[in-house]
């Protein structure tokens, strides 16, 4: 019996000890961390994550006051083309259930999954095979993260998690240093039961800060909209929505941009407003996409506005792009802003202009114009036309057979429809009118062959006055015997000839 008191009691003292040490050592973590097994931990981590997702971190501690913390923290996943690049990754993510604080530096999620960037029909019905577990309420710091190649100075939020959805809200983020400054805030939302990440953000922000997520998105299309921007002041006030379908890898996204000063395409612009709405999605054996450039209103020189869409879409290998545009500036800046370049003409040269272009061409197309159509309508007014380089040689010949056909050059206007047949620009009424003569021109441009074939007549007044019309039953045999001309050469390089009497008698026209 004696025996059995005395186990008993050295039983009550070892549980008393080892108690009291249990105590001091959880009262001093309160002071300092305890360094935690990492194999056991990432035992323990396999169990709850799916078995394709793979868990490796370096070292682990947990301390009441810094909490627990994993650095150099790698995800991977087994299915991924690249096995050997994580999935997500951090120097160190500590989470402080007394502060209700997580804290990661350098987290860092360089793509979406690889169906998102695979061609061929990545639709399916199966749900990701994956939960999120109820999270409560924690402020969340990121230092120095990159966030498909998005990388911010900081990043600050409020998390948590419940229904299979984990929200992001109250986001703040925050670029800084010499010259970097901005902000944006806004809120992310994962929801698993609907299949969806969607966020927004408002604020402002530098073009170098949006530009890489579109490479990281796989939006090429949308680049050269967004790099001819250049040399624009400060950071740029901004807005962004987007929405990612975890099931098919469709992708919506929404710019609203309103940069000051600066350049497009080398136009300089007090200010541009404009929304870029992106769509892409997997179809098929092609990645597909429809973008929306616009509405956009800009203010140029001289507070002349220019205000337009600009509609990108493509679908099965071919690409459509669709333009509507209004203009008061220089029709040599407005010739730029679209993209193409040359001297074509002086920047003096103002009109009002108003198109509607539709061109078609497969996306591989690259420099091969023979593969270009398409269509559209062109008007400008109140314009100096006649000063377009261009017509250097027939002001010249003009000047020789028309007395005072100067006058022309006074206040012109133009107009014209086409259509592009595999690269050869085709049109049949292409007027250019002035407040005595005008001028209608038809014959074809050849990309291809770089290669001019137009004949212009210079008829009596315009083609739609009232005088016109009753002065074209007399003068057209003098105007079609004695003022047409041909336009010959190149763009470039246009070379203009007289079609004389003798041409058209000897059939040589």
């Amino acid at each position: 019996m004696k025996v059995v008191k005395k186990l008993l009691s050295l039983l009550l003292k070892t549980f008393l000890w080892l108690s009291l040490a249990l105590v001091v050592l959880l009262a001093s973590l309160f002071f300092r961390s305890q360094r935690l097994p990492a194999s056991l931990l990432t035992r323990v981590a396999a169990a709850f994550l799916p078995e394709n997702l793979v868990l490796r971190f370096e070292r682990a501690s947990f301390g009441f006051m810094d909490g627990f913390v994993v650095r150099d923290l790698r995800l991977y996943d087994r299915t991924r083309a690249n096995r050997v690049e994580p999935l997500v990754s951090a120097d160190e993510i500590a989470v402080m259930p007394i502060q209700r604080r997580i804290v990661a530096k350098r987290f860092v999620i360089t793509h979406l999954h690889d169906g998102y960037y695979e061609p061929g029909n990545q639709e399916r019905d199966e749900p990701v095979a994956f939960s999120i577990p109820d999270i409560p309420h924690f402020a969340l710091l990121l230092d120095r993260p990159d966030i498909l190649s998005v990388a911010p100075s900081r990043v600050t939020a409020d998390v948590y998690a419940v229904g299979n959805r984990l929200c992001v809200d109250n986001a703040r983020i925050d670029w800084l240093g010499a010259g970097e400054t901005a902000a944006l805030d806004g809120r992310l939302v994962v929801d698993l039961a609907v299949q969806e990440i969607s966020g927004e953000v408002h604020g402002t922000a530098h073009q170098r800060h949006i530009r890489p997520l579109l490479v990281t998105l796989d939006i090429p299309s949308a680049l050269p909209y967004i790099d001819a921007f250049t040399d624009v002041q400060g950071a740029v006030p901004s807005s962004c929505s987007w929405k990612v379908n975890l099931v098919n890898n469709d992708l919506d996204l929404e710019l609203d941009l309103h940069p000051k000063l600066g350049e497009y395409n080398g136009v300089p612009l007090q200010r541009a407003d404009g929304k870029l709405r992106l769509h892409v999605y997997t179809r098929g054996d092609c990645l597909n996409y429809s973008h929306t450039f616009g509405p956009i209103t800009a203010l140029g020189s001289a507070d002349r506005t220019l205000g337009g869409t600009v509609e990108v879409e493509g679908t099965n290998g071919f690409n459509t792009v669709r333009v509507t545009a209004k203009s008061a500036l220089p029709v040599a800046d407005l010739i730029r802003i679209g993209g193409f370049e040359g001297d074509y003409l002086d920047r003096d040269v103002y009109g009002d202009s108003e198109c509607s272009l539709v061109f078609r061409f497969p996306r591989d197309m690259g420099d091969d114009l023979s593969k270009l159509n398409g269509e559209g309508h062109l008007t400008i007014r109140n314009g100096q036309l006649m000063r377009l380089k261009g017509f250097a040689g027939l002001l010249e010949l003009l000047a020789e057979k028309v007395p005072g056909f100067s006058l022309i050059t006074d206040s012109t206007q133009a107009s014209c429809d086409y259509r592009i047949e595999n690269g050869i620009l085709r049109s049949d009424n292409i007027y250019i009118e002035g407040s005595v003569f005008s001028i209608k021109m038809y014959g074809y441009y050849d990309s291809v062959k770089e290669r001019l074939d137009y004949t212009a007549r210079v008829q009596f007044s315009k083609k739609d006055s009232v005088m016109g019309k009753l002065l074209h039953p007399l003068a057209w045999p003098f105007t079609k015997l004695l003022l047409e001309f041909r336009l010959r050469g190149t763009s470039n390089d246009p070379k203009w000839e007289y079609i004389s009497v003798i041409d058209r008698v000897m059939g040589d026209n």
